[in-house]
């Protein structure tokens, strides 16, 4: 191999983030070559070729029940060839369970939050007594893309709708307790109070790169929609963000590190409530960077090409 030329190989599951092709293009500028290998299609790979390994263009990877033993036995194959982010990261970063539940745990201001364990016995309208809640979501731990997730608004008992994803279910209460207990018999769950600000101020997410903070976007919801991805027609903009702002995200990140080590990337995602942020989420394995509309692909290139030189 030149060595004045670098190999990056890219992890997929088949489908890659739409800014891979421009991220190719950044990464040949640094005189890097990328390479998309399936995760899947990994038995023969000489892993010595390359010289980092990056897993964020793995979609889909809350499809694959084996996705973390497959990292696990890659991480084992690479030897000195770094995996950004590291497994670390991808053991606790995949689960909300793990990482936004430790963080709520260390005092992080978490949208309101349950947790449920699969298969544990609960009665939900006890659990709905005990928050007051009248507006909630209910997901996987492990999931991407509003997969499986459910918005409950109850009016009264035979006046309630249910959302899967954005999409009007009719129903009553006894319908959201069904759905919630058959979710509940196949995954770890979350449940979260539904912040209406996200119709008037929408989301907000703070992307670091290389360890430092980098930009931030604001997603809006839209028309008829409660959701911000842009899958269900939401619209991303780039977001001056205040000083606090940025201090609030850059304090949770330092904890993120604190907990598991170095980061290539990471995105940390808010709603705000009475004039705070909550914490909703971060994306720390698999996550939208929102390098397009910051302008940004010669900043993560330059990031990986840091860390092979």
């Amino acid at each position: 191999m030149d060595l004045n030329k670098y190999n990056v190989g890219f992890l997929t599951l088949g489908a890659t983030h739409d800014d891979y092709s421009e991220i190719e293009k950044a990464l040949h500028q640094q005189n890097i070559t990328a390479s998309l290998i399936n995760l899947n299609d990994c038995e023969e790979i000489n892993w010595s070729q390359f010289d980092l390994i990056n897993v964020r263009e793995c979609r889909g990877f809350h499809l694959d029940h084996e996705v973390l033993a497959k990292f696990d036995a890659i991480n084992e194959q690479l030897g000195n060839t770094p995996l950004l982010n590291s497994m670390q990261v991808i053991r606790a970063g995949l689960d909300k369970g793990v990482y936004l539940k430790a963080l709520g745990d260390e005092g992080v201001n978490l949208i309101p939050t349950r947790w449920f364990q699969q298969g544990e016995a609960v009665d939900l309208p006890t659990v709905l007594a005990e928050s007051g809640w009248q507006d909630f979501v209910i997901k996987p731990t492990v999931a991407s893309k509003c997969w499986n997730t459910y918005r409950v608004v109850i009016n009264h008992a035979h006046d309630v709708q249910i959302y899967e994803g954005d999409r009007l279910l009719t129903g009553n209460m006894d319908d959201s307790i069904a759905i919630f207990h058959q979710l509940l018999e196949k995954f770890d769950l979350c449940m979260q109070a539904f912040m209406p600000e996200i119709f008037s101020s929408g989301e907000f997410s703070f992307v670091f790169i290389d360890g430092l903070y980098s930009h931030a976007v604001n997603k809006q919801v839209a028309h008829n929609s409660w959701l911000a991805h842009e899958a269900f027609g939401g619209k991303n903009s780039l977001y001056q963000a205040k000083l606090s702002e940025i201090d609030w995200a850059q304090k949770i990140f330092a904890k993120l590190t604190q907990s598991y080590g170095d980061f290539l990337y990471a995105r940390i995602d808010a709603v705000p409530h009475q004039g705070q942020l909550f914490l909703l989420e971060c994306e720390l394995v698999v996550p939208r960077l929102f390098l397009k509309e910051a302008d940004a692909f010669a900043k993560y290139a330059e990031a990986i090409k840091k860390r092979i030189v």
